[in-house]
């Protein structure tokens, strides 16, 4: 069998695919100040991959859908992207995606768009020429940028495959690329008219109506229609975390990325499929990771306090965690005393309330000196003791119960503090 013949970078292209910045994204569990750090990390990874495309002489940056959280944004979030879009020497490509679709109410209407002199968006599915392509060889390598944009939250057909259906196959040494935005048909059990058709978007490659198909909505990064090595259909991922990876690895598992994408094509077989490399660069910051731990002694709790201790770059990690087992108000105490204390070393650190299974066991000996058992903090003990131990099935009593148990736990933490005080 005849070897393939080599591809000349004279025929090559470079594009960054990029996608769900979601600039303006808040997140429920950060405080105000955590907020404002989140909110510049996402804008400091966008200029980290502007930079990227600029030193990887891309030819252009396609940014696959949701560029903001909101068609409604706060000044300030609106006039920082525009000033960092506004600095990119790579031509930028922004698709409306479901968070920012090309409605009545449009960010993209506005009309800082039309000052943008490197930045275009896509409004429709016509292919636009990237201005001066191929950069990452010889120059003059015609680039095509197809937008499949969305025009509200919700489309009524797969409008990848809407984008495809009329476009003719690439002419001679060109490269296109189509950016697309959404759900794919192998994810989930719901049949959605909307669901991009993944074999469809492969078999647009394969007979090179397209080369390369830029997605965005999954804020992980992932490769659709083959193994990474051969894949030209792809998520890109969010340029920063918006949400957990779980312990056992599910959940957003790989967010932080872009990817680029080296697209060559043989103009002496113009209708041979082009040969396509990605490459995934992490540009993000920060971590949000979701812990499950046992503990039932002071033993345990300072092996699950070791894990949290050894978590690099807190300030830009998010925790939230489940626990479960059984312990003494006394341990619960000390559990409580010490999470309080490395909590704001993180950028938040909290319970995931609907997983927790601990359980306080009251215990009369350890509740039976100092000042836990003097006075009407005595008093207030055994009411509480009472209280916990009660034994129901009924919602309420149980909820009352937990209250109690919380409540020796605290009384037990200050009554600690307050001795070691005197």
């Amino acid at each position: 069998m005849a070897q393939p013949t080599a591809i000349t970078s004279a025929y090559r292209v470079r594009i960054l695919h990029t996608s769900d910045w979601q600039l303006g994204m808040k997140r429920r569990f950060l405080s105000s100040e955590a907020q404002s750090r989140f909110d510049e990390s996402r804008l400091t990874a966008v200029e980290a991959l502007l930079d990227l495309a600029e030193e990887r002489q891309c030819d252009a940056i396609v940014v696959a859908g949701d560029v903001f959280d909101d068609n409604l944004l706060k000044p300030e979030i609106y006039g920082r992207a525009m000033d960092v879009l506004k600095g990119s020497t790579v031509p930028v490509f922004l698709l409306p995606g479901n968070h920012d679709p090309l409605d009545a109410a449009s960010v993209y209407h506005r009309e800082e768009f039309t000052d943008l002199a490197n930045v275009y968006v896509l409004r429709d599915s016509a292919p636009v020429a990237v201005p001066n392509s191929g950069g990452a060889g010889a120059a003059g390598v015609p680039l095509e940028i197809v937008g499949a944009p969305l025009r509200g939250k919700n489309a009524d057909e797969d409008l990848v495959a809407a984008a495809l259906r009329d476009l003719e196959p690439v002419q001679g040494a060109g490269v296109r690329v189509l950016v697309g935005h959404g759900a794919v048909g192998s994810f989930g059990e719901k049949d959605d008219l909307d669901r991009i058709d993944v074999d469809n978007a492969a078999r647009a490659c394969r007979e090179r109506k397209v080369d390369y198909v830029a997605l965005g909505d999954t804020h992980s990064t992932m490769p659709l229609d083959a193994g990474a090595s051969r894949a030209r259909v792809w998520y890109s991922g969010a340029q920063e975390v918006t949400a957990f990876v779980e312990q056992d690895g599910g959940g957003e598992a790989n967010s932080g990325n872009v990817l680029v994408v080296d697209i060559a094509v043989d103009p002496a077989r113009p209708a041979q499929q082009a040969d396509v490399q990605v490459e995934e660069v992490p540009v993000g910051r920060w971590a949000f990771k979701a812990l499950n731990a046992t503990v039932n002694s002071a033993a345990d709790i300072d092996e699950f306090l070791e894990r949290l201790e050894g978590i690099e770059a807190k300030r830009t990690t998010v925790v939230k965690y489940a626990l479960e087992g059984t312990l003494s108000v006394h341990d619960a105490a000390y559990l409580d005393e010490r999470v309080t204390k490395i909590a704001p070393t993180f950028a938040a650190l909290y319970e995931r309330e609907r997983l927790m299974k601990l359980h306080v066991i009251p215990d009369e000996d350890e509740l039976s000196e100092g000042l836990l058992s003097q006075g009407f903090i005595g008093e207030a003990v055994e009411d509480l003791q009472e209280l916990a131990n009660t034994k129901s099935e009924d919602a309420q009593h149980k909820e009352r119960a937990q209250w109690a148990q919380d409540a020796l736990r605290l009384l037990v933490r200050l009554a600690h503090q307050a001795e070691k005080a005197n």
